[in-house]
């Protein structure tokens, strides 16, 4: 990873905090750039290792000067990997097709359905792994799929196969609409997902910018939707919530099927962020795909495995202010050396590293 000093905008520990932020979420080493600043030019006030004012009491420097010392300390890191039983499909080829002119709406981005996935996993401390098409779906116990607007069919068979061996898809609208040539795929959106869906999408209902609709949830709850809306035929599947309002007003809006050893799930709308993180929370629990610890928000918690079996829990406090966790194991800090038998206590921007 390749971190930029910021000593204008970033509070005493920050930038060590992003660095061990980027350790916990896969890299093995920290780059900085740049190393001097310059005196002259357009980047003379980028931030660099060796400030205008020298080493001598500059925070920048004593800050970087403290993680090299540290990170000496994780000689275990080389050797492992991030635990992550949740994935997101991730595929360059959609999202460039996607984003392409001549679209029912041209709102819809691939980045605006990447982070409605990926905010509320990151908030609840579910660490995700971003997966491509020839990745190993069945690593993982969940695979959420943002968009899929392109698909080629060895990707869409592997999907269906995931499924059928016992995985769980969980899949946002106007996905499996065209094939790698971006031509439509005919017979029923999405086509190539349908028999594992168990819908068909009759035709798609885009809404205009501050225009809402509602979706119903079996228990009589209700939350407010928008962007998108698809007309959804039940062809096995079952309704998990219904839109509230307009033509299609009790028509599915969230769909759940279960196909082989395994389910598939259908979002044919954009809920509210809040409906969503408590949607995609629920599925994670009931696949596994958590990190069995309750944080408080603004602290982050992510594990990392080696290869003998050892676990190193990273826990980050982003807070201004102390925060304190509790860890479902015992160990030793890596950092400290202290002994930790759970109960973690953590001073603003600080980090620890336990290894059970």
């Amino acid at each position: 990873v390749n971190v930029r000093p910021r000593n204008v905008l970033s509070q005493p520990g920050q930038m060590r905090l992003w660095s061990m932020q980027a350790l916990a979420r896969g890299a093995n080493t920290v780059m900085f750039f740049q190393w001097r600043a310059a005196r002259a030019g357009a980047e003379k006030f980028h931030g660099a290792l060796v400030p205008h004012v020298g080493t001598e009491n500059a925070r920048v420097w004593r800050e970087v000067s403290a993680l090299g010392s540290e990170l000496q300390e994780l000689g275990p890191l080389a050797q492992s990997r991030v635990v992550a039983d949740a994935g997101i499909l991730v595929d360059w080829q959609s999202w460039w097709a996607l984003e392409l002119d001549s679209k029912p709406s041209t709102a819809v981005t691939f980045y605006d359905r990447l982070a409605s996935f990926y905010g509320p996993l990151f908030a609840a401390n579910i660490t995700a792994d971003f997966v491509f098409t020839d990745s190993d779906f069945a690593n993982y116990k969940v695979i959420l799929v943002p968009n899929l607007y392109l698909v080629d069919d060895a990707t869409a068979e592997r999907l269906e196969a995931y499924v059928a061996a016992g995985g769980t898809v969980v899949m946002g609208f106007f996905s499996g609409i065209v094939d790698e040539n971006e031509h439509i795929r005919l017979g029923g959106y999405p086509a190539p997902f349908r028999r594992m869906l168990g819908i068909r999408v009759e035709e798609f209902a885009p809404m205009a910018e501050g225009e809402f609709n509602k979706v119903r949830f079996r228990d009589g709850s209700s939350t407010a939707c928008d962007l998108w809306a698809d007309v959804i035929d039940l062809e096995g599947a079952s309704a998990l919530a219904t839109f509230a309002d307009n033509f299609y007003a009790g028509r599915p809006a969230i769909t759940e099927h279960a196909f082989g050893q395994g389910r598939a799930l259908y979002l044919g709308t954009r809920l509210s962020q809040e409906a969503m993180g408590a949607f995609l929370v629920r599925i994670c629990v009931e696949t596994g795909a958590v990190i069995p610890v309750d944080a408080p928000p603004g602290v982050e918690i992510v594990r990392r495995r080696t290869e003998d079996g050892r676990t190193l829990w990273f826990v980050l406090n982003h807070r201004p202010e102390l925060a304190a966790v509790t860890l479902p194991v015992t160990g030793v800090d890596v950092l400290s050396g202290a002994d930790v038998a759970g109960a973690v206590v953590l001073e603003p921007y600080a980090v620890s590293i336990v290894q059970a």
